[in-house]
């Protein structure tokens, strides 16, 4: 029935006149914020300010993308070197700062209101078995490529 209403207005031409027809919507306040709640998102925003469960999301990810980053080094630096010690030490720094992370995904998960929202933890496993299986795909791909040849 409402639709009805609408179509027949729409034909009609009520829609014809209205301000800021033709012209970008300026969605920037959310019409359900309360005002005050409204003026704080625009003064953190405006000051490059988030929200502390923003913040402390992004710094979760950064601290996983940095061991990650460690854990590939320490493998291309055991590929060149075969130093099983140092590998071994490397993996060890590795779990532990994982289980330093997935306690802080943990803390963040009970914080968040939605678990839409929710980190994932990081499996230590499978995060070591992704680092060098492609280190030693790119190995296979290149022993083929010159048996190829």
């Amino acid at each position: 029935m409402i639709e009805d209403i609408i179509r027949e207005a729409m034909e009609r031409g009520d829609f014809d006149n209205l301000p800021g027809k033709g012209r970008p919507l300026h969605l920037t306040r959310d019409p359900l914020l309360d005002p005050l709640t409204a003026i704080v998102h625009r003064i953190l925003l405006d000051n490059g300010v988030s929200h502390p469960l923003i913040e402390a999301r992004r710094g979760i990810a950064a601290e996983a993308e940095e061991i990650r980053g460690d854990l590939r080094s320490a493998w291309q630096f055991y590929q060149r070197s075969h130093d099983e010690e140092a590998w071994s030490a490397a993996m060890l720094k590795f779990r532990a700062r994982v289980k330093e992370i997935n306690r802080e995904v943990r803390i963040f998960n009970l914080k968040t209101p939605s678990p839409a929202l929710h980190g994932l933890a990081i499996d230590s496993d499978e995060e070591i078995s992704h680092v060098t299986a492609e280190r030693n795909r790119a190995t296979h791909l290149t022993s083929t490529n010159h048996r190829s040849r």
